[in-house]
């Protein structure tokens, strides 16, 4: 595998992508500053171009930009850049448009996260379940040194998956477990329950079937931690179609689109990096619940009962807010949670907060 330049890795973003928001470019790029300098290169050279239309604003791969990367990364971008797929053929109409941008912040954002999401970095994700030409590499090889693997749905949908067309999930993300990933950017995306419980079956036989790992839940990503209190006050909307934290998924997990929120990426990929958490904060605790996946993690010393909230699960918040709400108690998440979740739980919660730097330095991550 060759070592790829910053203008490559700009332009094999683009082309799993589709179109990249333009406020994302900077964030593809690396910086903001070197980014308006590549896209002033790419856009002389004429291998991409700005796309303004009702409002939205995104770049695209021109024709010369996709010679070049079927020449010279054929494996990574052949399931992308040939037939009539969404991300070889972008559309013009708006809500096709803000589909491909939900997905492309999410590929954007596990890459820079360090997940892999390029073909001839991960294994293929259901091996046997259909040949494929774009990687050569098992699903024993494990991570490819990647923290986690992101597949987008082109990678895993097949043709006869019709009763999961309408879904809006983005992708998945496999790390000891697989997350079916969606973005709801910084509105309520309309929702289907019933088309997203045909995906959660579908993607459970089939990691059953061919996978290694089981499908755990599922990441909710949204712009910023603002979106998370609309969340978890949704009632579906006036005519009910929007979303609201409900049953299609056992756990559901937030995950802000900032790169502080790394940290809880790492977690969901890790099983072990979530238990040496879990049993490292337990220590501080005068009694501890044994079972992990109750409401409270246990009780202090005063007999307040004490949340771990760091991994943001939607289910637990809703229910500590209706359950808990009037005995209050301490509630456990990362600093750039904290504000967010003081003011959706309330004043009898105490909120303490946890440094990511800490966490990393004590499970010994880079």
């Amino acid at each position: 595998m060759r070592k790829r330049e910053k203008r490559d890795e700009l332009l094999l973003l683009m082309a799993v992508s589709g179109e990249i928001p333009a406020d994302w470019m900077g964030e593809a790029a690396g910086s903001k500053d070197y980014g308006a300098a590549l896209l002033t290169r790419l856009k002389r050279d004429g291998e991409i171009k700005l796309r303004s239309k009702d409002g939205i604003r995104g770049y695209l791969l021109r024709a010369k930009g996709k010679r070049y990367l079927l020449e010279v990364y054929g494996e990574e971008v052949g399931l992308f850049l040939s037939g009539f797929g969404a991300t070889n053929h972008v559309k013009s109409e708006p809500e096709k448009r803000v589909r491909l941008h939900r997905m492309s912040m999410v590929w954007i954002y596990f890459y820079r996260m360090g997940v892999g999401i390029f073909a001839g970095d991960k294994p293929v994700l259901f091996p046997g379940l259909y040949p494929s030409p774009y990687s050569s590499m098992k699903m024993g090889e494990g991570r490819g040194g990647k923290i986690g693997n992101y597949y987008g749905t082109a990678e895993w949908k097949l043709e006869t998956d019709k009763e999961v067309s309408g879904s809006r999930a983005c992708g998945i993300l496999v790390g000891d477990e697989a997350f079916v990933v969606y973005n709801i950017m910084d509105s309520l995306m309309k929702w289907t329950p019933k088309i997203e419980r045909n995906l959660r079956s579908r993607m459970e036989m089939r990691f059953r079937r061919f996978g290694e790992v089981r499908l755990y839940g599922a990441v909710m990503m949204g712009r910023d931690m603002d979106i998370l209190k609309r969340i978890l006050g949704s009632d579906g909307g006036v005519k009910g179609n929007l979303y609201q934290v409900d049953e299609t998924y056992e756990h559901i997990y937030f995950v802000p689109l900032v790169k502080e929120a790394a940290v809880q990426v790492r977690l969901l990929c890790s099983m072990e990096g979530r238990e040496r958490l879990r049993v490292f904060l337990c220590g501080a605790l005068a009694q501890v619940r044994e079972n992990p996946f109750g409401l409270e993690a246990g009780t202090d010393e005063n007999g307040r009962n004490v949340y771990f909230c760091y991994l943001l699960e939607l289910g637990q918040l809703r229910r500590i807010r209706s359950q808990g709400a009037a005995r209050g108690g301490r509630v456990f998440c990362f600093t750039h949670q904290a504000e967010a979740v003081r003011e959706i739980l309330g004043e009898r919660f105490e909120v303490g907060m946890i440094r990511p730097e800490k966490v990393y330095r004590y499970l010994g991550w880079d």
